[in-house]
């Protein structure tokens, strides 16, 4: 029953990935939970299931004509250079810390999110640049190594924020997530932070749901799409915190 309640999870952290972009961040305390692993291994392995959902992300959502390559480009290169560093980081942090700090993020990522973009105004000009896209994917992807979760929790709200369209943030997200977390797992793997015996099964179940959210995304307009992931980041941001301060 216990295993059941995980598989159940991944599916559903699979379908909220399809349609918001983000749901990874019940993976690691779903590990915690269900399977008894520790705070450290928990988040690496999580952090390595997101690599063939990602990867099937980035295929699907270039085939439907929503990722542009060259946003895409920089955002995945500030993944891919930080990740490594924040998983090996990860080793010598205590995981009441780590859970903590990521609660209170996710929380201020949602309720960014809420805030209607302005494209073209003051700032937003160099967020939805070059430069801006990588120094959104080098600071969330320091953050996905650590913690395990996964950038786009962080970086998908962060670009609505400055103009996105929901959609093509949560495009841009595939490519990055499969970056940082194959960055963020060779350092995992290396501290011997990756339980392969559960990985496969996890990877399965997030790819399977994530389908049935990309069906779903399509109908959904923009403006819902921004405030679902702003309910949806608030909501697992208060969930971590209450579950981290009254353990």
């Amino acid at each position: 029953m216990v295993l059941a309640a995980l598989y159940l999870t991944c599916l559903v952290v699979g379908f909220l990935v399809g349609v918001t972009g983000v749901g990874g961040i019940l993976i690691p305390p779903a590990l915690i939970l269900l399977s008894g692993l520790g705070t450290h291994t928990a988040m690496g392995t999580a952090l390595a299931s997101f690599l063939p959902l990602s990867l099937v992300g980035t295929w699907l959502y270039h085939r439907l004509g929503h990722l542009d390559p060259a946003k895409a480009v920089p955002y995945v290169l500030g993944g891919l250079i930080t990740a490594g560093p924040g998983a090996l980081l990860n080793a010598h942090v205590p995981g009441g810390p780590l859970i903590l700090l990521l609660a209170l993020l996710v929380i201020f990522a949602g309720f960014c999110a809420f805030r209607p973009p302005r494209v073209g105004a003051g700032g937003n000009l160099f967020w939805q640049g070059r430069s801006g896209v990588f120094l959104i994917g080098a600071v969330t992807g320091l953050l996905a190594g650590l913690t395990g979760a996964g950038g786009p929790v962080l970086s998908i709200p962060w670009m609505v924020v400055a103009g996105f369209p929901p959609v093509a943030a949560v495009a841009l997200s595939m490519p990055y997530q499969a970056a940082t977390a194959l960055s963020g797992t060779v350092g995992n793997w290396s501290g011997g932070h990756v339980d392969f015996s559960l990985l496969p099964m996890l990877c399965l179940l997030e790819v399977a749901g994530f389908f049935g959210g990309v069906a779903v995304v399509r109908r959904i307009p923009a403006w819902l799409l921004r405030r679902i992931i702003g309910v949806l980041c608030s909501a697992l941001g208060v969930f971590l915190l209450v579950r981290q301060l009254m353990s």
